[in-house]
């Protein structure tokens, strides 16, 4: 899979204070955390550990990518149902027009033909879009690290990040009968100071991911 497109990817450095207790409790070292073997992600993975084809631009030169998410895959389902209805209501109300008088005199068939065109170009820009969102909208845990990309359309990109010393407590909540059949949840990730707290919403195995960030945060 080619690189993640991170651009100018912001560190949220703490206040001075902040900086101190750091330096006097440095993060302990990662060598600890359990090797699960690697993996691919592929174009509809959601969750994967240790991906093996995962690189990010300003990664340092051994820092390593241990979790990829992204939300679950199933909360596309919406916007894909929405789209395949609005597929077929063209071929089901061209056939009407004749019986529609008004409509007939007021769409000569060269302009419903031109409509139609428009219609279904308009369909396939809506369906490409959400892709787009659910597929640049993810979080990488790597071994010094938490980053954040939120894409909005396909004009606005939002990359936040933290050093995993920061990261005080790592929790999840799973609520609704939806999301505990398909095990997907939201997981929060809390800083120290006065740095944003992280959300990755509607991730697949969310107390897996907790796992993942609680042994780099408590060894």
């Amino acid at each position: 899979m080619p690189d993640v497109f991170v651009s100018d990817t912001k560190i949220q450095e703490p206040e001075e204070k902040t900086a101190e207790v750091v330096e006097n409790n440095p993060p302990a070292k990662i060598q600890h955390v359990e090797e699960n073997g690697s993996g691919s992600v592929h174009l509809f993975t959601s969750y994967c550990e240790k991906p093996d084809d995962i690189s990010f631009q300003n990664q340092e030169e051994d820092e390593k990518v241990l979790l990829f998410i992204r939300k679950d895959f199933i909360t596309n389902i919406p916007w894909v149902v929405t789209g395949i209805i609005l597929l077929f209501v063209p071929l089901l109300a061209i056939p009407l027009l004749p019986y529609l008088h008004f409509a007939a005199g007021f769409l000569p068939p060269n302009y419903l033909l031109i409509l139609t065109i428009f219609y279904y170009l308009a369909l396939a820009t809506f369906m490409y879009i959400n892709f787009i969102i659910w597929y640049f909208n993810l979080d990488l845990v790597t071994d010094r690290r938490i980053i954040d990309i939120e894409f909005s359309g396909i004009v606005y990109k939002d990359v936040a990040a933290t050093k995993l010393s920061l990261v005080q407590d790592v929790s999840y909540a799973q609520n609704g009968l939806i999301r505990t059949i398909f095990d997907y949840g939201d997981v929060l990730v809390q800083t120290a100071g006065t740095i944003d707290n992280f959300t990755f919403d509607a991730v697949p195995k969310p107390e897996d991911a907790v796992h993942v960030v609680e042994n780099l945060i408590g060894k």
